[in-house]
């Protein structure tokens, strides 16, 4: 007898033996037992999940001589013959080859006439979203009133190119992708049937490889038996399928973690001479850290479909990396993915995804930024000295390192020996007018300004920070009026859309319902140039950089150029 391969010698027989789908086959069994059958039935899913078995169980349970029962009993003449695709009252028919509408003309011409052997005629369609329009036509007055010892049962993977009007005669059966332990575990038995060892490592790279289809998985196992013989290591399905060997994407993590570029290119040469899929690399990539991702998150790397061994090594990695930057190796991997399809070098965006993802800092909260920029600064986050009267404002090159909208910084550093400015910061001096109408004096606001800065920072720190940068201007009824520099729009946006802090720490502060709003321009009133000491001169933002590294690094993460004035 010729061989037959194991996805034709382990078809499911019955409904226990159909993995992965125990939703469909409890339905199907209700039905038979409660004699409530559908006339059509249509099965989607992908390839190789047990469409077509199920609808062979289906039949055998219909007209098996002991039935209609559940259970097919697998041993009667009818079971039999349908098993080895040879009943005549089974027709199973090819959507693909017989799709057009004399195809279905005959086969109306065809169900009229009785089973007979069993007590239907049911025809299976495979890949039933070929038939053309015409022949969908033709199919549907059959369709809903087909007689009563007829069932028809259609298969298809895209179920989105099968007409509504068919659907909506039909019963709907969706068979899921089968998961990676289902389907190792179901390999097992076959090897322990066939006498075959498998490592570990090895079944789970066969089951991943199949991607959710258990009829893959089978022809994978069979071309590795056929490959090695009676024991299957991992080694062996790596050089049999190409695959990539787990251990290359912990290097990647490796060299990151030591910011080593020499080695990450290194790497990427050795894959690129190994002859390996630059985009199946990437993949393989992105799976790793999504796997890294979740054991971070989870603090377990236990809902991983990995080997124990695999699993380890994802728990000595949990302590070394943040969400955060896993978010951004995922972002910059998924973005040279999408470049690679239309890239001639393809190499090329994988050695910059490297490069940048070696080089690239941990991430910092924007609360955490701020509270860095104050230590350079030179003063304490909340608590302030500020003089009862407004002194003059600082000069706007100092202040202009920390004016940038900031999204990541480097680590925490100490603060450096060189401050931004010799100058207290304190509540600028401002042109100062008051309607009739005002509810309050701006002086009083102005004396009482600090603690409404503290009530906002007690709410949120970063608000209060920007509303450092702006002062009180005038009142006008209800409203008051806080000037800005012209290059404060991003700190106007970032009070606005938190209005309701302010509000609520002016209320508190001078138990009044008042309003305010942000001025760009409003501009206060510069120091006498000639009042200012030579050596108290604030330094310019070049001079900064170069005796201070924090701000040089500051300048290169946010691409600062300097103009030559």
């Amino acid at each position: 007898m010729a061989y037959l391969v194991l996805a034709r010698k382990y078809r499911p027989q019955s409904w226990e033996s159909l993995v992965g789908q125990s939703h469909v086959s409890a339905t199907l069994k209700n039905a038979i037992e409660h004699e409530r059958l559908a006339h059509a039935y249509l099965f989607t899913g992908p390839r190789g999940v047990g469409k077509t078995s199920a609808a062979r169980i289906l039949a055998k349970a219909l007209n098996c001589e002991n039935g209609p029962a559940p259970e097919p009993c697998n041993a009667c003449t009818n079971c039999t013959e349908i098993a080895e695709g040879r009943s005549v009252d089974v027709f199973e028919i090819d959507g693909a080859s017989n799709r057009g509408i004399d195809e279905v003309r005959n086969l109306r011409e065809n169900i009229k006439y009785t089973p007979v052997h069993g007590k239907y005629r049911i025809y299976i369609i495979d890949e039933v979203h070929m038939l053309t329009s015409e022949a969908f036509n033709a199919l549907l007055k059959t369709l809903e009133e087909p007689p009563s010892h007829v069932l028809f049962i259609f298969a298809t993977t895209e179920p989105h190119r099968v007409p509504s009007t068919i659907m909506s005669r039909c019963q709907r059966f969706d068979f899921r992708r089968i998961g990676v332990k289902e389907i190792s575990s179901h390999l097992h038995k076959i090897c322990e049937m066939e006498s075959i060892q498998v490592d570990d490592d090895a079944m789970m790279m066969i089951a991943k490889k199949a991607d959710g289809g258990l009829r893959d998985s089978q022809s994978i196992l069979d071309q590795m038996i056929s490959f090695t013989g009676d024991h299957i290591t991992a080694e062996d399905v790596v050089k049999a399928l190409g695959i990539i060997e787990q251990d290359v994407f912990f290097e990647v993590t490796d060299v990151i973690l030591e910011k080593n570029v020499q080695e990450g290119l290194d790497l990427v040469d050795r894959i690129v001479s190994a002859g390996y899929d630059m985009a199946e690399f990437m993949e393989g990539i992105i799976s790793h850290f999504r796997n890294l991702l979740v054991a971070v998150s989870c603090n377990s790397p236990e809902l991983l479909e990995v080997t124990e061994t695999v699993r380890e090594r994802y728990k000595t990695l949990v302590s070394k990396f943040k969400e955060e930057d896993i978010l951004r190796y995922i972002r910059i991997v998924t973005d040279a993915s999408a470049t690679l399809r239309y890239s001639h070098h393809p190499r090329i965006p994988l050695e910059l995804a490297m490069v940048k993802m070696i080089k690239m800092d941990q991430s910092v909260t924007f609360d955490q930024l701020i509270e860095q920029i104050h230590s350079i600064r030179g003063q304490a986050p909340v608590q302030q000295s500020r003089p009862s009267a407004p002194p003059a404002q600082t000069p706007k090159s100092a202040a202009a390192p920390v004016s940038t909208p900031i999204k990541t910084a480097p680590d925490p550093v100490s603060p450096p020996r060189q401050e931004f400015s010799q100058t207290p910061r304190s509540t600028p001096a401002v042109s100062v007018s008051s309607d009739e109408g005002a509810v309050i004096d701006i002086h009083t606001i102005q004396r009482q300004w600090e603690k409404v800065i503290a009530e906002v920072k007690s709410e949120k720190i970063t608000v209060g920070s920007f509303l450092l940068e702006g002062a009180p201007c005038r009142v006008n009824g209800n409203t008051i009026e806080i000037g800005f520099a012209a290059s404060n729009g991003f700190h106007i946006d970032a009070i606005m859309k938190c209005k309701g802090i302010v509000t609520n720490a002016l209320k508190k502060v001078f138990g009044l319902d008042l309003n305010f709003r942000c001025i760009k321009g409003e501009l206060p009133d510069a120091p006498d140039p000639s009042r200012i000491e030579k050596d108290n001169k604030p330094k310019d933002l070049k001079s900064l950089s170069e005796e201070n590294e924090v701000v040089q690094k500051l300048m290169d993460d946010f691409d600062v150029e300097l103009s030559d004035s």
